[in-house]
C-alpha cells in the first residue's frame, strides 16, 4: 500500500511539474516586460534617530547592491538570534497548539530576563543581547520567527507574537541596528511526527504549525544523519510546494501579517521569505524554478501589489506563471531576502537557471555559506576541510558564482547564514570572512548563542549537566570568534567597489577607493578590539567618533579622486574568555 500511495504520488508530481514547464515560459516573458518599479530614493538623510530606508541600487553593469538613501554600498553585519523560534521542548509533538517554553508576552522581558534553561536549544532573547550585539559592532540582526508561533491556529494570527517581534525590532532601533524579519525553518516542522525511538530527533525541527503539515502518514526518521532526509519532511515539504489544502496561501498571509505591522518602519531591513528551501520530492533545477521562485514571486505580488505573472486561482497548486493577489498591505520600500535552495548549499554550485523572479527592484538573492561542513565533500565523504578536493573552486567557488546568480536574477547578493564548530575558526570562519570582504558582501553569523557545549554560538552556553534553569544567558565570549568576527569594515562608502581587507591577527585595516566632490561620506567602523592609529591619505579628509564604548566610527569625506585608509598594527583588546 505503501508503495503504491509513494507510485501515486510521484506520477502527480511529474504530470503537474510537467504542466508548469510548459506555461513557465509565459511568467519570465511576463516578468521581463512589466516596467521595473523606482526603487525608494530619499533626497536627503533620514531625521536624526531613524534608520535611512534600504534598497537595491542598480547600475549600469555591475552587481546591484544594498544602499542607503544617499545611494552609498551599505555593508550589513550581523549575527542571529534563536530566541523567538519554536523549539521543541519536551510537550507531546502531536498537540496542535503547545505554549511555548520561553513567553512570548513582551511583559515577560520588559526590565528583566527570563531564566535559560538547559532543556532549549538557546537562551531567551533579551535587550542585553541586542546591546551586546551593537558593542560587538554589528549593524544588523537576522531575527528568525516562526511561523507555528505566528498562525498557530489556521487564519488566527497571534498579535502576541507580533508585538513580542515589535518590541525586539524597538530594541535593534535604540541600538542603530536594522533587522531582516526571517521566516525560519528547518526540517519543515517539529509536528513531522515522532519515531518509535523518541520524540528527542524534533529538537531542531521547526517551522510549520502543525495545522500546516501534511506527511500523509510517512515515516519521521531521519536518514544518513540528516534531518532533512527524512520521508514524512520530504512529504510536508512537497505538501507545501504544491500548496495542498490552500496551506501556502496561508504562509503568504502571514508574511502580509507580518508586513502590515512594519510597512511604515525603516528599521526593519527586509523579510526573509523561507530559510533553507527544502525540495521535498521534487528535483533542481525544476524545484527552483517552477516551484521556488515563482512563490517568491507571488509572495512579491502579494506584499507589493506589482502584480507580475499572471492572474490565478488560489487555494491549491498555482503553476509557475501564477501571479498573486494584492492583500492590501502595499508595502514597496522594503527589501525581500531570498534564499537559494538547499541543495546550492550542499554544492556550492547554482541549482536553478537564473531567469528574473520580479520587477520588483529591492530583492536580496540569500546564500548560505557552509563550504566544507555542509557541502558533500564533508557530508558524504567526511573529508577533513583542509585536505578536501571539493568544492573545486575553493571558499571563492560559492561566492563568484552567487554574484553570477544575483546579477542574473537582477538582485543583490547576502550571506543569510555561515558558521562552523569553534574548533575549526582558523580555517573556516577565517575563510569565509576573507571571502565577504574580497566580493563585498554583508552576513549574518550562525549563530548569537546557543546553550550546552559543542554549540556554534559566539558564546560557549551554560553547564546543561545540571539541567537546571541558570540566570546566565551567555556563557562565556569564545576568543576566537571575537577576534574574526568584531572586525573593522567600512558600513557604507559612495564607491561600491571598493576594496578593504582587515588583519584579524594583526589588528591592521586597509580601504582604497574613489570619490566624486559631493559624494557622501565613507563610514569605516573600528570595534573597541582594534586600538591601531587610523590615518586618511590622498583626496579625502577624514573626522573620528569615539562614543566612549571604546569603539570609533570614522567618517571619510572625499574631495574628488582616489584616498586610502589604513589602521596601524596594535594589540587586540579581546575580552574573551576562551
Amino acid at each position: 500500500m505503501r508503495t503504491f500511495r509513494f507510485a501515486a504520488r510521484t506520477v502527480a508530481i511529474v504530470l503537474v511539474v510537467t504542466l508548469a514547464a510548459m506555461t513557465y515560459p509565459g511568467a519570465v516573458l511576463a516578468s521581463m516586460i512589466v516596467k521595473l518599479t523606482p526603487a525608494p530614493l530619499v533626497s536627503s538623510p533620514a531625521p536624526s534617530g531613524v534608520l535611512p530606508w534600504l534598497h537595491v541600487e542598480h547600475t549600469k553593469n555591475g552587481l546591484p547592491y544594498i544602499a542607503d538613501d544617499q545611494r552609498r554600498l551599505v555593508l550589513l553585519h550581523g549575527a542571529i538570534p534563536q530566541g523567538l523560534i519554536d523549539f521543541w521542548n519536551g510537550t507531546d509533538p502531536t498537540n496542535a497548539t503547545p505554549a511555548p517554553f520561553y513567553p512570548i508576552d513582551p511583559a515577560a522581558y520588559d526590565g528583566q530576563c527570563p531564566a535559560n534553561s538547559p532543556y532549549m536549544p538557546t537562551p531567551p532573547l533579551c535587550q542585553e543581547d541586542i546591546a551586546k550585539m551593537a558593542a560587538f559592532g554589528f549593524n544588523s540582526v537576522r531575527l528568525p520567527l516562526s511561523w507555528s508561533l505566528l498562525e498557530p491556529e489556521r487564519g488566527q494570527f497571534s498579535k502576541t507574537y507580533l508585538d513580542r517581534i515589535a518590541q525586539v525590532v524597538g530594541w535593534a532601533r535604540e541600538q542603530g541596528m536594522y533587522v531582516i524579519l526571517d521566516m525560519h525553518q528547518n526540517a519543515y516542522s517539529r509536528y513531522v511526527g515522532a519515531p518509535a525511538e523518541g520524540t528527542a530527533h524534533l529538537r531542531y525541527y521547526t517551522g510549520a504549525p502543525a495545522w500546516a503539515t501534511l506527511t500523509d502518514g510517512f515515516q519521521s526518521k531521519g536518514y544518513l544523519n540528516q534531518r532533512e532526509v527524512n520521508p514524512a519532511v520530504l512529504e510536508a515539504d512537497s505538501s507545501f510546494w504544491y500548496d495542498r489544502n490552500g496551506i501556502q496561501d496561508e504562509y503568504i498571509a502571514a508574511i502580509a501579517f507580518l508586513a502590515a505591522r512594519f510597512k511604515d518602519d525603516s528599521t526593519v531591513a527586509g523579510y526573509s521569505v523561507f530559510n533553507e528551501p527544502w525540495p521535498g520530492w521534487s528535483l533542481s533545477p525544476g524545484f527552483e524554478d517552477l516551484l521556488l521562485f515563482p512563490f517568491y514571486r507571488r509572495v512579491i505580488d502579494a506584499i507589493t501589489g506589482v502584480s507580475d505573472g499572471l492572474p490565478c486561482w488560489s487555494g491549491f497548486f498555482m503553476p509557475a506563471v501564477c501571479g498573486y493577489r494584492d492583500l492590501g498591505v502595499r508595502d514597496q520600500r522594503h527589501l525581500f531576502f531570498l534564499d537559494a535552495g538547499l541543495l546550492r548549499e550542499l554544492t556550492d554550485l547554482p541549482t536553478h537557471l537564473g531567469m528574473p523572479i520580479s520587477s520588483y527592484p529591492n530583492q536580496v538573492l540569500s546564500i548560505h555559506a557552509y563550504t566544507h561542513f555542509y557541502t558533500v565533500d564533508h557530508i558524504l565523504l567526511n573529508e577533513a576541510p583542509d585536505k578536501a578536493n571539493y568544492p573545486w573552486g575553493g571558499y571563492d567557488q560559492s561566492y563568484t558564482l552567487a554574484e553570477r546568480e544575483a546579477k542574473a536574477i537582477n538582485a543583490a547578493l547576502f550571506v543569510a547564514e555561515f558558521g562552523n564548530p569553534p574548533s575549526e575558526d582558523p580555517l573556516l570562519l577565517a575563510n569565509q570572512a576573507q571571502e565577504e570582504e574580497r566580493h563585498r558582501v554583508g552576513f549574518a553569523f550562525w549563530t548569537w548563542m546557543d546553550n550546552c557545549s559543542g554549540g556554534w554560538g559566539m558564546y560557549d552556553g551554560i553547564d546543561c549537566a545540571n539541567h537546571s534553569p541558570q540566570a546566565d544567558s551567555s556563557g562565556c565570549l569564545r576568543a576566537s570568534r571575537e577576534r574574526l568576527l568584531a572586525r573593522v569594515y567600512p558600513r557604507a562608502s559612495a564607491d561600491p567597489n571598493l576594496t578593504y581587507h582587515y588583519d584579524a591577527n594583526a589588528g591592521t585595516f586597509s580601504l582604497d577607493a574613489r570619490g566624486n566632490p559631493g559624494d557622501a561620506a565613507t563610514l569605516v567602523f573600528m570595534p573597541p578590539e582594534v586600538t591601531g592609529q587610523v590615518t586618511t591619505s590622498g583626496h579625502a579628509t577624514q573626522s573620528v567618533d569615539a562614543p566612549g564604548d571604546g569603539s570609533r566610527l570614522v567618517t571619510i569625506a572625499p574631495s574628488g579622486g582616489p584616498f586610502s585608509v589604513a589602521v596601524s598594527a596594535a594589540p587586540l583588546a579581546l575580552t574573551g574568555c576562551s
